[in-house]
């Protein structure tokens, strides 16, 4: 009688030290009483992850392991294989080099795919092991084929294109209208082009996380570039120093505003787009992914008719969106709002809105002052980023106005210790500031391929549960075509609410420490952000794995 797979694993298990003999022992028991085999056993206790199961496998079939997240593959490999087979078989081309495919696989024993692989390619391959759920995420990005990658190969002999002209005709233009309106579909939020030595990298950021895309070839690169600089109006011949502009993208019902940035680096000139959407997208505060109980405090301290509401947290965490669902639940014909940004990322012909222009010395302090004398009820600053606009937005919250703004701090309470830093006297800050909301962006499990997960007992322990003791199963997403793999579709927001009360506006007059006021709130019951990411790990809303990224203690 031939040796069974489990016997195989727990063999290995033994031998590399991962486990006691005896908790090897107890867990064959379970899988005994649950009929099941030690692999199944032992994911479900958490004791190994997917990939760790399929290293041991690759090991054990005397094979290489490979993370494909610790790479980043060439999607354009894909032209190697067809997509029904690489589905079929999952299977995909890793890496081409001196004519020899490293093919990263699933079932090491599909030797008929190999072979055929290596017929139709008439090049050599090299087999590696690979988590199925990897592989079949990077077939989704691979196949969900762009079409202006289709376009591009047409292109490979326009690489000394020029697009100065407006003729609508050429390949190029199509090429680039086509790049920003795949990333539309996507949802993306920003378009990144980077020149390399030899290849042209082309990604997008979805739902907060950089995403690669097939991209069209390098030669195409000053073309691409050129035609981008005279939608932003920007100088074509410059090419050695940074330009920042704007295009207004209009295609068929699509309309959006682009923010365009360029840098010269080691290869060429590097593009970013940041993706601006109109009103139309503009959200409300239950759509943020509050819960009734917050979203009714929060709303009841922006109807307040003076004081100061700070929205914080980092870079891409949405503020500005809170901001403006906010203003969306206080919006009225009696009320006279008023904003200052930098840039205005949604338009509302309801408020009137000011763009932050340094070249014409309007920055938040001095768009600020000229505000106040346009007789406001409601002011929205982009940003508290130095003294002066801190000064002045805590005089306007004291003098009759209801003070909107963002800070960028990690936490609530931290917004204190910020105000401080940049002059705000405690007894200015303990009168003026009526509440501070933190806040982060979690990505959305896709409801389309929503499964049981079993997270690793460290990121279970960052997010402060017991790996030991949990009384619910979380859950994650495969990945599936409506999720291009990732597992993630949109996002949902977690939040923290500090509102100034009586006894923390003492503390802070007194002079009291960060640590002291959190641990005041703690013992008032306030709900920090990692707690708010929990109930929504265990509602199915997002991931052990997202939570832990964005409010962990990893």
């Amino acid at each position: 009688m031939g040796i069974s797979a489990s016997d195989e694993l727990r063999d290995q298990i033994l031998i590399s030290g991962i486990l006691s003999a005896q908790d090897v022992m107890k867990a064959l028991e379970q899988a005994q009483e649950a009929a099941t085999d030690l692999e199944t056993i032992l994911k479900k206790n958490r004791v190994l992850t997917d990939s760790q199961v399929v290293a041991l496998g690759a090991m054990r079939a005397g094979v290489p392991f490979i993370a494909i997240s610790d790479y980043i593959p060439k999607l354009s490999n894909a032209e190697l294989v067809p997509e029904q087979f690489a589905r079929e078989h999952c299977v995909f081309p890793i890496f081409v080099c001196d004519g020899i495919i490293t093919l990263a696989v699933q079932d090491v024993n599909d030797l008929a795919a190999v072979d055929q692989i290596r017929r139709q390619t008439k090049m050599e391959v090299d087999v590696c092991l690979a988590n199925k759920n990897e592989i079949l995420g990077l077939i989704e990005r691979a196949y969900g084929a762009s079409e202006y990658l289709q376009q591009s190969s047409v292109l490979e002999s326009l690489q000394e294109a020029t697009v100065s002209t407006a003729d609508e005709t050429q390949p190029v233009i199509r090429l680039v209208d086509l790049m920003i309106l795949e990333a539309i579909r996507q949802n993306a939020s920003d378009i990144h082009i980077e020149p390399g030595e030899s290849e042209l990298r082309l990604r997008v950021r979805v739902d907060g996380v950089l995403r690669e895309v097939p991209s069209p070839p390098l030669g195409l690169h000053k073309a691409i570039v050129s035609r981008l600089k005279v939608l932003a109006r920007l100088d074509i011949s410059k090419n050695r120093s940074p330009q920042d502009g704007a295009i207004h993208f209009r295609s068929g019902d699509t309309e959006v505003l682009l923010r365009v940035s360029v840098l010269p680096s080691v290869y060429g000139e590097a593009v970013v787009l940041r993706i601006l959407r109109n009103e139309a997208e503009a959200i409300s505060l239950s759509d943020m992914g509050m819960n009734d109980e917050l979203r009714s405090r929060f709303q009841q301290v922006v109807s307040n008719a003076h004081g100061m509401v700070l929205v914080s947290g980092p870079t891409g965490s949405g503020k500005s969106t809170t901001l403006y669902a906010a203003i969306k639940a206080i919006i009225s014909p009696q009320k006279n709002i008023i904003t200052v940004e930098d840039p205005v990322e949604y338009r509302n012909s309801q408020i009137r809105q000011v763009q932050v222009n340094a070249e014409a010395n309007l920055t938040f302090a001095t768009g600020l002052r000229s505000i106040l004398r346009q007789d406001p009820d409601v002011i929205m600053v982009g940003e508290i980023r130095d003294r002066e606009t801190a000064q002045i937005s805590v005089q306007a919250a004291l003098t009759g106005h209801l003070l909107l703004s963002t800070v960028h701090t990690n936490d609530s309470i931290s917004a204190i210790a910020r105000l401080r830093d940049l002059g705000v006297p405690e007894f200015l800050i303990s009168s003026s500031l009526l509440a501070v909301l933190a806040q982060r962006l979690c990505r959305r499990i896709c409801p389309d391929c929503i499964t049981d997960d079993r997270p690793p007992e460290f990121l279970v322990k960052a997010v402060g549960l017991d790996p030991g003791n949990l009384d619910f199963q979380p859950r994650r997403g495969k990945g599936c075509r409506r999720c291009v793999g990732t597992g993630y579709v949109g996002r949902v927001g977690v939040f923290e609410l500090f509102e100034l009360t009586e006894n923390f506006s003492k503390m802070i007059v007194a002079g009291e420490s960060t640590e002291a006021v959190r641990a005041a709130a703690r013992n008032a019951g306030m709900k920090f952000i990692v707690e708010d990411g929990v109930r929504k790990i265990r509602e199915g809303q997002t991931t052990v794995e997202e939570v832990a990224r964005v409010a962990g203690r990893c």
